[in-house]
């Protein structure tokens, strides 16, 4: 759901959870006392059965589509559910809850499970978030179709735009309600084309009566009532073995999205990402996972619209959003180890830089990242773990637990 951002992003990435269970957005610990969160778990019940099994998944890539010798269930479908603990220094500490239900719509060996999820959040300083959405596997996985609608309000912290951004902030309230509609089909192999359309409203400003924006330490962004809209495109090609636990393969992602009135937005203005993850087998139980990725932004994006340096995918120990402009280059590399009976480490390393344009990578400072992890099994089918990482960045600290691993 890339496009959807600052105070966005980490209500769209809860809503992902549920329906990929992969990418997690940082929870960073306050300075000050810790409260205690809630142990992140799954539950699924086969709703022809009425069987539970705990420790099962969550998410759409579930059925490795790959493993064609693999008999399916024989049931209708089945429903998961999940408790999601957030602590955030930016929208305060609350939780949230994830809905699933898995359902083979073309009973085909060769097609993972449909999904329809939903999933919301509420924390201590009034932040929320609710949506639901759903992806579609039709045809022997041919065609491939990922639809979510969401809305809530942030109250977030805002750093500037900038490589110099990220040492203060100002307090944010954004209040935003977004759609997406994506359809792929598979063109030759392992890849997939298509054309996707989102739309986001925005209403973002001050969030402090007392606060003077003319003394304020970073430039006050002015408040906005907008909207955006983009028609554009997905390519993917994805080789790996596993959706929750890939060992070997890769996935390669390019994404463009057009903003412009004609398409029922305010702006005109044009967003690229590209992301290239190689998964390395180092003996049975060991994984090297190497992700690399940019961004561009051009002239004419709001401030919550351009690249944001800090997702647990691309570089983690930040704050989502800490640093932003309008390009971005990011890489990490992680080391995965499966230790005894269902627990495993993790050790990770990363650097990212934001800048206006791509000179200005020349000057721009490498913001280093890195950090450990422990795994914990929850699917022995799938390899489906329940994560629990801490990182350090440059003068800040993070925290994460999440379905799946970071990329």
């Amino acid at each position: 759901m890339a496009g959807i951002r600052s105070g966005l992003v980490l209500a769209i990435v809860l809503l992902s959870r549920v329906l990929s269970a992969q990418n997690a957005a940082p929870v960073t610990p306050p300075p000050s006392e810790s409260k205690g969160s809630p142990i992140l778990f799954g539950t699924n019940v086969d709703a022809d059965e009425g069987t539970e099994s705990r420790g099962a998944s969550l998410g759409l890539g579930a059925y490795d589509s790959k493993k064609k010798d693999q008999k399916k269930k024989k049931h209708r479908g089945e429903f998961a559910i999940a408790p999601i603990p957030l602590v955030n220094p930016s929208i305060g500490n609350g939780g949230g809850l994830g809905v699933i239900y898995a359902v083979d719509l073309d009973g085909s060996a060769e097609s993972p499970p449909s999904a329809f999820g939903a999933a919301g959040f509420i924390t201590e300083t009034g932040s929320w978030f609710a949506g639901v959405g759903g992806q579609i596997h039709l045809r022997n996985d041919k065609y491939r179709t990922l639809v979510a609608l969401g809305g809530g309000k942030f109250n977030y912290n805002f750093f500037g735009i900038g490589a110099d951004s990220g040492s203060k902030s100002i307090p944010l309230t954004q209040t935003s309600k977004a759609f997406l509609l994506e359809p792929k089909m598979r063109v030759y192999r392992d890849w997939y084309l298509g054309p996707r359309y989102h739309i986001i409203s925005s209403t973002a400003g001050l969030n402090s009566p007392k606060l003077d924006p003319s003394k304020l330490p970073v430039p006050l962004p002015s408040t906005i009532d907008l909207r955006t809209a983009a028609l554009g495109i997905r390519l993917q090609r994805d080789s790996s073995d596993s959706s929750f636990y890939p060992k070997k393969g890769s996935l390669f992602d390019v994404l463009a999205d057009f903003y412009a009135p004609q398409l029922g937005g305010a702006r005109t203005y044009q967003n690229l990402t590209l992301a290239y993850d190689k998964y390395l087998p180092l003996g049975p139980k060991n994984v090297l996972a190497i992700r690399a990725s940019a961004c561009m932004v051009t002239e004419g994006a709001p401030f919550y619209d351009v690249c944001l340096l800090g997702m647990s995918k691309d570089l983690r120990g930040y704050q989502v959003g800490e640093f932003r402009d309008d390009r971005m280059l990011v890489g990490q590399m992680e080391f995965r180890r499966e230790l005894f009976w269902r627990l495993g480490a993790t050790a990770f390393a990363g650097a990212g830089a934001v800048a206006h344009d791509w000179s200005g990578f020349g000057n721009s400072h490498a913001e280093p990242g890195g950090g450990f992890g422990l795994r914990f099994v929850l699917a022995k089918h799938n390899h489906i773990n329940l994560r629990a990482d801490y990182a350090w960045g440059d003068n800040s600290h993070a925290a994460y637990v999440s379905l799946g691993e970071a990329f």
